[in-house]
């Protein structure tokens, strides 16, 4: 009888357990920002390599340089870049709470970048030089024009996939297809838009 009482006592906390875990998992959904604004997609690792690569190229050219990330995921852009150049500054801005601690416990012991969960769109983007992107085209637009009202010195925005509406690319880069494909922006700080060299 004791056994019977203890397997039933068993199966009722494992139970207990998965329905614990279920809330939990249905919780983060919920307050990750997959319900709200952007899931948190990482990018090809075609485009990956190839976006790190440029804005590396750019970094070993520049002193005192701020690299942020709205919706940084997991942190696999900033993270790499961080290690790489420890002399920037990196942050980056993720609302869901379970990329955002992976990434907090990545970088725990670097002394150039920090992580935030936070709305992208209350995030402070002023001090920013480079800015990447990867949100769902219906977004685009709405973080366009927070970056070109924020700017307060010329930004470099690399947008993964998809474009920025009524706004001229100083730079597509097709790896492909469409969905290998990012664009390079530059925002000036008198917000006009336009093609320059850097």
């Amino acid at each position: 009888m004791v056994l019977i009482y203890l397997l039933v006592l068993l199966q009722t906390l494992l139970m207990l357990v998965i329905f614990c875990v279920g809330i939990i998992t249905i919780y983060f959904a919920f307050n990750s920002g997959f319900m709200r604004n952007a899931p948190p997609v990482p990018s090809s690792g075609k485009v990956k390599r190839a976006m790190l690569k440029n804005v590396a190229q750019l970094l070993e050219k520049r002193k005192n340089q701020t690299v942020m990330d709205l919706g940084s995921g997991w942190g696999t852009l900033l993270l790499p870049l961080a290690q790489q150049f420890p002399q920037h500054k990196f942050i980056g801005i993720e609302y869901g709470w379970v990329p955002y601690l992976v990434s907090k416990f990545r970088a725990r012991k670097m002394r150039n970048i920090e992580f935030y969960r936070q709305n992208f769109f209350n995030a402070d983007i002023s001090k920013a030089d480079i800015i990447f992107l990867f949100l769902l085209s219906h977004l685009m637009k709405k973080i366009s024009t927070k970056c070109q009202t924020e700017a307060k010195k010329s930004i470099l925005l690399y947008v993964n996939r998809f474009p920025i509406p009524d706004m001229e690319p100083k730079k597509e880069c097709s790896l492909g297809s469409k969905y290998d494909t990012y664009y390079i922006y530059k925002v000036n700080k008198n917000l006009e838009n336009k093609k320059s060299d850097d």
